[in-house]
């Protein structure tokens, strides 16, 4: 176990010190090598944005190509700006997106628990925003948010991502006792109190109206959402 762990950080240190070369390319070359190495990494990254970001080191590269020394003061000096910016940019840049360019293809594999870590990360963020972005058409346009299903998690065909929030005053009974952590009983009271009332109007207004033991729906109240109750909407 000793010598796979010392051979694996001998590899880790190998590979950081070539990655560390490469990068040093625009000074290895006084910014020559600045675009091949930016093409390169445009190729292995497939990012727009890296792309866009090569064009200012495709500039720099014409004006190498071009340089005429007795054309003026003024050309020399942009030359001086351009080798500057592809040398000393160019290796920063190159630093910043090493770890990108050099990414190790076998990387899930060898660190499967924080993959893992991310993606649930990235899926936790994404869904936050799909609620805010559903929370406010709610809020601005509440006939759209009924007509896109925003908060009917009891449907299984609704065709907007809402990131999982709860219609308090149009989905049934069962919805309600598994997202609001209620028993059945407490749940239909719910649903006929909700008729009886023309809706709640707020997780205060609910707490309140329905008399729920203080900060019961403080872990899901970011979850819930108050669109106006449906006209066919029944007892549940």
């Amino acid at each position: 176990m000793a010598d796979f762990r010392t051979f694996s950080e001998r590899k880790h240190l190998t590979r950081t010190l070539l990655t560390s070369l490469w990068a040093l390319i625009p000074v290895l070359t006084l910014g020559l090598g600045t675009l091949p190495l930016m093409i390169h990494a445009t190729v292995r990254t497939k990012s727009p944005a890296q792309a866009l970001a090569t064009v200012p080191y495709g500039v720099a590269a014409a004006l190498f190509v071009t340089f005429d020394p007795d054309v003026s003061a003024t050309y020399e000096a942009v030359f001086g700006a351009a080798m500057f910016f592809s040398i000393l940019v160019g290796t920063g840049h190159a630093f910043a997106i090493r770890s990108r360019v050099w990414q190790h293809p076998d990387a899930p594999l060898l660190h499967p628990l924080q993959q893992r870590q991310r993606a649930l990360l990235a899926a936790h963020r994404d869904e936050r925003a799909a609620r805010e972005t559903a929370r406010g058409i709610a809020a601005t346009d509440p006939q759209q948010a009924l007509e896109l299903g925003i908060g009917r998690v009891d449907l299984t065909d609704r065709p907007f991502p809402d990131g999982g929030l709860v219609d308090v005053n149009n989905v049934p009974a069962e919805a309600l006792a598994r997202h609001l952590t209620l028993s059945v009983e407490r749940a239909a009271e719910t649903v006929r109190t909700r008729v009886a009332v023309g809706g709640f109007a707020s997780v205060e207004d609910l707490s309140v109206t329905m008399n729920l033991p203080p900060r019961h729906l403080d872990a899901v109240a970011d979850r819930l959402v108050f669109l106006p109750p449906r006209e066919a909407a029944g007892p549940g």
